[in-house]
């Protein structure tokens, strides 16, 4: 899932001002802390995004925030405010960034082509854009909210209890990477910092739950002032009839000849599933595995032989080398929300009520997973 989606309707209807702004005049730079003003009643709200993982229930998280603004200059100051950003190293000592000397955090925050150094790069200063700065590190821990009193997962139809879950400061991570991006070759030597974040998570004891897919859960939520707020959701199994015409398995790994990547790797999600992701890790040794990129997909086509949801990916011009491969199917509820960008109709999306009915941003669904290796290797094998 995806880390950090804490923008709200009023944050969405700022960017548009700010967005109708730039088009009608573009003879003064504006600040968006200018319009501060305009949201100055503004009420932070809880955003609760929960995946039960059908999988390997241990996974599944519940994330709870408080939204914030994009106006905060509190979090967002373009500083690097706890201090972790490093600078170059000066290793002649001369006071400034020569060719050969690391540049470590100091790689410039704004690309500026394939031609030119990026902006900022290796001039001491930490620049927005930059690692550490404005990072996740220093921005998550001021919106996760840990206080809530209790957090169960029932079986809705007999409200038999499942599972408790608890707060974990570091409950799951994902990869961020700096620099121009490009290729796997080139992303190898990009920066990259593993982010934690915190969350609810199943208790130890329970974390070899089975969910059934013939059964529908609901969590609930206690907040530390009592407001019960609860959301259901159906269980989605993983993805199947994985194909890819001219590769061959070895135990769990793919593999496939570079004259193979004109084809595509293709499968199937559960009917329920019309959404899916897919997630890439580079594997660069058997210690070292960082993401490369992840996104969510959508099924145009249904299979004419099997009748489920059909996905396909091509993977041209990768290099030569391993790769982890993660499918994953979400439920439609969950898919929509998370396919959706999160537009001004998210509270349509939302399956959220506290006990007074009220709305409250964000999507209980489940997942499931298939996760295999792909080894590309020459055409001669």
């Amino acid at each position: 899932m995806n880390p950090i989606k804490t923008l709200n309707m009023n944050t969405l209807r700022l960017l548009a001002i700010m967005i109708l702004l730039m088009i009608v005049s573009c003879t003064e730079e504006l600040s968006i802390a200018d319009f501060s003003d305009d949201f100055e009643n503004y009420q932070q709200e809880l955003r609760i995004e929960g995946i039960l993982d059908q999988k390997d229930f241990s996974k599944s998280i519940i994330r709870i925030d408080r939204t914030i603004l994009v106006t905060d200059t509190t979090l967002f100051n373009g500083r690097d405010d706890n201090g972790d950003w490093v600078s170059f190293t000066d290793e002649n000592g001369n006071g400034r960034w020569d060719d050969g000397e690391a540049l470590n955090d100091d790689i410039g925050g704004e690309y500026q082509g394939p031609n030119n150094p990026p902006l900022g790069q290796g001039n001491g200063i930490p620049d927005p854009g930059e690692p550490h700065v404005d990072d996740f590190i220093e921005i998550l821990p001021q919106i996760h909210d840990s206080t809530m009193s209790s957090v169960l997962l029932r079986e809705v139809e007999t409200q038999a209890f499942v599972a408790e879950f608890e707060w974990r400061a570091q409950a799951a991570s994902f990869d961020k990477s700096f620099g121009p991006g490009g290729p796997p070759e080139l992303a190898a030597q990009n920066p990259y910092i593993t982010y934690y974040y915190g969350a609810y998570v199943p208790a130890p004891e329970y974390s070899d739950v089975i969910l059934s897919e013939h059964k529908t859960y609901q969590l609930e939520i206690t907040t530390i002032t009592g407001r019960v707020i609860t959301a259901t959701t159906d269980i989605i199994l993983a993805p199947l009839n994985l194909n890819w015409e001219g590769t061959t398995w070895n135990s769990d790994t793919l593999y496939v000849a570079s004259k193979n990547l004109v084809t595509p790797l293709k499968w199937n999600n559960p009917p329920e599933s019309f959404f899916g992701g897919l997630k890439l890790d580079l594997v660069f040794r058997s210690d070292s595995i960082k993401g490369f990129y992840a996104y969510t997909k959508a099924a145009f086509e249904v299979n004419k032989e099997t009748d489920l949801p059909e996905f396909q990916e091509y993977f041209i011009g990768f290099p030569l080398g391993l790769y982890r491969i993660t499918l994953e199917s979400y439920n439609d509820g969950y898919g929509k929300y998370v396919y959706s960008g999160l537009p001004l109709r998210d509270r349509e999306l939302s399956n959220w009520r506290d006990q007074n009915g009220n709305v409250i941003l964000g999507r209980l669904g489940s997942k499931s997973s298939y996760q295999f290796y792909m080894r590309l290797i020459s055409p001669s094998g």
